[in-house]
């Protein structure tokens, strides 16, 4: 299971893996000190950050090719609050849905995905953010087979 706390070691590890990133500056051109620096920030040995690098890669979180790193999409979920970019002019990415109760282990699921992704709930089954996550939320929304049930859209407030 990958930590979603922002400290800890993984989650910085998948930081410095997203292009243009302080972490993925300091990966790139200086990997000993982005473990050293790393090593300050958290309370994780240099070394150990370096076998969670290791186990990440191993465990499929993340894949290094020769020119591209490709996330997994529970990494993508896990970073995703540290790197999504507030919508353009005032807009709400807005998510409604009506999963059937038999359904509810994956209602539950979604509904802690959106409070992760920073979400906040207008009406029981209505969410909304000013930060656009809709690529990984609608790669999540398929990874738990509910598009049937979920509808995003993207709105602006008329005043």
């Amino acid at each position: 299971m990958v930590k979603r706390n922002e400290k800890s070691a993984i989650t910085q590890i998948l930081l410095a893996l997203v292009p243009y990133t302080k972490q993925n500056l300091l990966l790139s051109f200086s990997p000993h000190r982005f473990f050293n620096e790393l090593e300050k920030t958290s309370s994780y040995s240099a070394p150990s950050l370096r076998t969670a690098f290791s186990r990440g890669k191993k465990d499929g979180v993340f894949a290094i090719n020769k020119d591209r790193v490709s996330l997994s999409l529970k990494a993508r979920q896990v970073v995703q609050p540290y790197i999504a970019q507030q919508l353009s002019g005032g807009g709400q990415l807005m998510v409604i849905f009506d999963i059937p109760e038999n359904f509810s282990d994956r209602r539950r699921k979604l509904r802690l995905l959106l409070r992760q992704f920073g979400f906040k709930q207008i009406q029981q089954s209505v969410w909304m953010s000013n930060q656009d996550s809709r690529e990984v939320l609608f790669d999540s929304i398929l990874d738990l087979d509910i598009a049937d049930w979920v509808q995003l859209y993207e709105a602006v407030r008329i005043d």
